[in-house]
């Protein structure tokens, strides 16, 4: 069961981290049906170093917000400018900030990977971006490291870029660009690094709190708290530029005030993942299990629903690599139709996030039921091999009777 154990691997810990950044702009297998996590979600543009890089949709309106408010910052900094080119010079910085940003996010990847943690993809969102991590960092070690590294990508690059900006001319295309990509990595920089979840200085401060106290829930409340502080602090300087004078407070104002929006969002997202699972003592989760059986996936669908006799169905290849789980309502919709089809028709992947193990806490798996909409698990045993199938249905079940009583 290759696929499983690969799985297992890469996905030790169940809960994905997610490592973002934000960018003041002032200064498919071959299988029926994919799980709609959010790794499949966005425009993928390729990998880099093996680790792929997806473009959500609201970068475009990120891209669309910079070009509208940075036009008429060009047409003042560059007198004699005409409209046209200062919407392209604005459309151009938009790009080469969401490249910075890029480049911030590999910082994070590049220390996760030095450290043994898998990493999942970098997403690119609206002002923005976040390192998608397969697993939470083990220690506050491994936590401040990951964190720190994008900040430290992003000083390099003002520092680069305010270096190259003395062998221009003022006022020119070129000088405008390398002003205004040292002052956003600077301010990117520096306001990652504000004690305040979800930017990178609150997951060092958790790091902190983390090491002191022994626990990792008081880092988060923490930082929760800091990222509810700094979103307040950025929602009033916002609209205070924005009430005030000139075209390019205007610009920094708005920036300000989506970047509040998102930082609050973010706080409350690590607040609501912070949210202690009450799971009863003397239910495991293996408990929860239903056996499997394991077919080839050239076997006829109305052939594996027969053997299947209530179990779920793992189809593995000629190679005996897992291929997917069996789809039991689509196979028995296929089997009406065509009774001989192959069972891989009906074949639900195994994704990581589909994985656990028996000894992985509840808590960790009700997250991630909260971050993907996973319809099932697969449990996997001590020696990797699959030990049963858990719905999800049944996981919540079980949650929800404990809330209730």
């Amino acid at each position: 069961m290759a696929a499983p154990q690969r799985a297992v691997a890469h996905n030790r810990r169940t809960r994905a981290c997610y490592y973002p950044s934000g960018v003041p702009a002032d200064a498919t297998p071959r299988t029926a049906r994919r799980p709609r996590g959010r790794r499949s979600l966005g425009i993928p543009l390729g990998r880099i170093g093996g680790i792929p890089i997806v473009l959500s949709l609201s970068w475009l309106a990120s891209e669309l917000l910079i070009a509208v408010l940075a036009t008429p910052v060009v047409q003042d900094a560059i007198p004699g400018i005409s409209g046209a080119r200062a919407v392209l010079v604005a459309i151009g910085l938009g790009l080469l900030l969401g490249v910075s940003v890029l480049a911030h996010e590999l910082g994070h990847c590049l220390a996760a990977r030095s450290l043994g943690v898998p990493v999942l993809q970098v997403r690119l969102y609206l002002l923005g971006g976040a390192s998608e991590l397969g697993r939470v960092p083990d220690s506050p070690r491994e936590e401040a490291i990951i964190a720190a590294a994008g900040p430290g990508v992003s000083a390099l690059l003002a520092g680069l870029f305010g270096l190259l900006l003395g062998s221009t001319t003022a006022h020119t295309v070129t000088w405008l660009l390398l002003i205004e990509l040292a002052l956003a990595n600077l301010v990117v920089a520096i306001f990652n690094f504000l004690p305040a979840l979800p930017l990178d200085g609150g997951r060092v401060l958790r790091a902190g709190v983390w090491r002191i106290s022994g626990r990792r829930r008081w880092g988060t409340r923490a930082a929760v708290a800091g990222g509810y502080l700094i979103a307040a602090a950025l929602t009033v300087w916002g609209l205070t530029e924005i009430t005030g004078s000139g075209r390019a407070a205007l610009l920094q104002g708005g920036v300000a005030v989506v970047m509040a929006a998102s930082v609050a969002l973010g706080a409350a997202g690590e607040q609501r993942s912070d949210r202690t699972v009450s799971w009863p003592a003397d239910v495991a989760i293996s408990g929860l299990a239903r056996a499997v059986v394991q077919l080839p996936t050239e076997t006829p669908v109305v052939l594996a629903i027969q053997a299947a006799a209530g179990r779920a169905v793992i189809l593995t290849g000629a190679d005996g690599v897992a291929v997917g789980l069996m789809d039991d309502r689509a196979a028995a919709a296929l089997s009406r139709t065509n009774p001989g089809a192959p069972s891989t028709l009906v074949a639900e992947p195994i994704e990581p996030e589909m994985v656990i193990l028996g000894s992985d806490a509840p808590e960790e798996i009700a997250e991630r039921l909260r971050s993907a909409p996973v319809t099932r698990f697969l449990l996997i045993d001590e020696y990797g091999r699959p030990a049963g199938v858990v719905l999800a249905d049944d996981f919540t079940r079980i949650l929800s009777r404990r809330r209730g009583g």
